[in-house]
């Protein structure tokens, strides 16, 4: 049975990143094609309740007031006094449409099937934007681990070079040996300028994903430190009816 509408619940605090979870709370509220995935699926639900209302009387009421003064020949002594009144009308209506054919029954289950798909997806929609966001997110922390690796071994290669050009100044090695050690270090500074652009663009995933601005998101470095959940040895297979491409098949 697809079980693709099943709520999936907050899955990412599974790894203890209190970070990761303010981002992810960001994704319901923010993301703009979730919001549109929920505007859809409360449209239908208003669907289905305006196609329920028909298995049910209708009842109309209508209040109306009339306010008159009479104008017939009066005497002198009661011309100030002519007579006011005021008309209070009330009617009501009960109107009632037999499903004799099952037409509005039929239109019931096909607005709450419609209802039903819309929310499936909804929670499909969300489970995805929030798996883009903590992939984002490690590969943007694996980056941050790789930038404090490489910024060691560029120091590394600084103190290298140095210490070659004192050894080629004294007549210990040739100037090939002072020209690897500067391509070594030059060819280290590149890659590290490109984990910058890489990281960057995961940023600007990160803040397209919880729906704000890329100038207004900014993700401090951090490498991750702690150990990845465990994963249970069973698993029950119910879970892969949750996942939409089976889902639908």
């Amino acid at each position: 049975q697809p079980s693709d509408q099943a709520i999936r619940g907050k899955w990412w605090e599974l790894y203890n990143d209190p970070e990761l979870n303010a981002l992810e709370e960001q994704v319901s509220i923010s993301n703009q094609n979730v919001v549109a995935a929920e505007a859809q699926f409360r449209e239908a639900v208003n669907s289905m309740r305006i196609a329920r209302s028909a298995l049910f009387p209708t009842i109309g009421a209508s209040v109306s007031a009339t306010r008159s003064r009479g104008s017939g020949s009066v005497s002198v002594s009661q011309a100030g006094s002519a007579q006011t009144r005021n008309v209070y009308d009330l009617t009501t209506d009960v109107s009632y449409q037999a499903d004799v054919w099952g037409s509005i029954r039929r239109q019931v289950r096909a607005s709450t099937d419609t209802a039903q798909a819309s929310f499936a997806q909804l929670e499909n929609a969300r489970l995805s934007f929030q798996a883009a966001l903590a992939q984002a997110y490690f590969e943007l922390r694996g980056i941050d681990g790789e930038q404090q690796l490489l910024e060691q071994t560029v120091k590394s290669y600084q103190d290298f070079l140095q210490l070659t050009q004192y050894r080629f100044n004294a007549g210990v090695v040739s100037g090939v040996d002072v020209a690897q050690a500067e391509t070594q270090l030059n060819s280290t500074r590149a890659t590290l300028v490109d984990l910058a652009v890489s990281r960057a663009q995961f940023e600007h995933a990160i803040a397209v994903l919880t729906g704000k601005p890329p100038a207004e998101v900014s993700v401090p470095k951090r490498p991750i430190t702690t150990l990845p959940p465990t994963i249970p040895v069973a698993l029950p297979s119910t879970l892969l009816q949750r996942r939409p491409d089976i889902a639908n098949v």
